[in-house]
């Protein structure tokens, strides 16, 4: 009786869910059909809008309404300066043979890539301006004399060893030191140039543009990097042990060397124009002096032609050439007021001595003996270089 009743309400159970299951899969089948008819509805409805919308399109004003929204959208930031561009630029850089040239260079290529360029020389307490370009007049720069004490970017450049750029409106100081160059100009970029481990000078350069662009800042870093490692290497002419003799005929006239004193009574000696056809045993002026027709009428034999040289005899040649260029070149670059001066009044030699006496050290100890000896070549130099060519420039040494 009992199992009977037992299967009774299990049975009966059975049946009330099997009821309400049956209830429940009715009305799920209700909502998705209602739920699909919504949706078809709503679908209907969408493609009338959009057949009515269709009708009204007219594709010549969207593509108006395109090429406004084209038309003001900013233009795309530049990406700098290219590849080929520097290396257009390291090769110009690479023309310099000697320290002025080799700076020149760097500020002409510089300048393609900011609004103005100019080298600062880097002389005790001040960065005196060299030259500049994008700056009008172009000599004004000779006018700046920037203390490195004053509150400039010059400064802290100089005391940091480092690149700076940034924004004039932060450096007052700046602005007011470099009024002399005129314009309006907005960012500053100042790069030191690094000559032996020591600061030489400051490349500063600006533009009206809200910033120095970082591509173009890396460029200009890598030029004045370049710039510097190109004059140490010209400053580097290496010094060989003097080559074997060679057996020649002795020279109609012994060259003058640059420290002889000269007589008090000589008439200065004639201005030397062309400094470059200098050899071993003669400089140009007496290569000249030995013309048959400049010759006294009764010097009829012609002087005995010059040695040929070996290759390793011209390459010490070229590289006494080289550097005595290189060290009259740096004694011009700092000292440019006091050579002009000394053209004027004949006493360059007097006003710069220990300049010139500290370069002929430097040549004497770079330069092979052999070479030294039978040569004028730092003399050549001075008279091109400082004295421009008129030997009387240099007054009594």
């Amino acid at each position: 009786m009992e199992m009977t009743l037992q299967e009774d309400l299990k049975a009966k159970a059975l049946a009330l869910i099997s009821q309400q299951m049956a209830n429940w899969v009715v009305d799920i089948q209700r909502q998705i059909s209602d739920h699909q008819g919504n949706l078809v509805r709503a679908l209907d409805e969408l493609n009338e809008s959009v057949a009515r919308y269709d009708e009204k399109i007219n594709e010549g004003d969207i593509e108006m309404a395109m090429a406004e929204v084209v038309a003001t959208m900013p233009p795309p930031a530049p990406v700098g300066p290219g590849f080929d561009q520097l290396k257009a630029s390291i090769a110009a850089v690479d023309k310099g043979t000697s320290l002025s040239e080799v700076l020149t260079h760097l500020v002409n290529e510089v300048s393609k890539y900011v609004d103005r360029a100019a080298m600062f020389i880097v002389k005790g307490p001040s960065a005196i301006g060299w030259y500049a370009r994008g700056v009008e007049p172009a000599d004004v720069v000779k006018q700046v004399n920037v203390p490195l004490n004053a509150d400039t970017v010059l400064r802290n450049v100089n005391n940091s060893r480092h690149a700076l750029r940034g924004s004039l409106q932060h450096s007052p100081g700046t602005m007011q030191a470099l009024a002399r160059l005129g314009g309006s100009p907005q960012a500053v970029l100042a790069v030191p140039l690094i000559l032996r481990d020591k600061l030489a000078a400051i490349l500063y350069c600006d533009t009206q543009q809200e910033e120095v662009p970082g591509p173009v800042a890396d460029l200009v870093e890598i030029l004045v990097g370049y710039a510097g490692k190109t004059i140490d290497m010209l400053s580097l002419a290496p010094k060989t042990g003097p080559s074997a003799p060679t057996a020649a005929p002795a020279p109609a006239a012994p060259a003058p060397r640059a420290a002889a004193p000269r007589p008090a009574a000589a008439a200065p000696p004639a201005v030397v124009q062309d400094t470059g056809g200098s050899t071993v045993m003669f400089n140009a002026q007496q290569i000249r002096s030995m013309n048959p027709a400049a010759a006294p009428a009764r010097a009829a034999a012609a002087p005995p032609p010059l040695p040929a040289m070996s290759p390793e005899e011209t390459k010490q040649h070229e590289d006494a050439k080289r550097f005595a260029r290189l060290v009259v070149s740096e004694i011009k670059l700092y000292n440019e007021a006091k050579v002009n001066e000394g053209r004027r009044n004949k006493d360059i030699y007097e006003r710069l001595k220990e300049d010139i006496e500290r370069g002929r050290q430097m040549y004497a100890d770079r330069v092979a003996a052999n070479v030294r000896d039978s040569t004028n070549y730092f003399y050549d130099e001075l008279v091109r270089i400082l004295a421009g060519g008129d030997q009387s420039a240099l007054g009594p040494m």
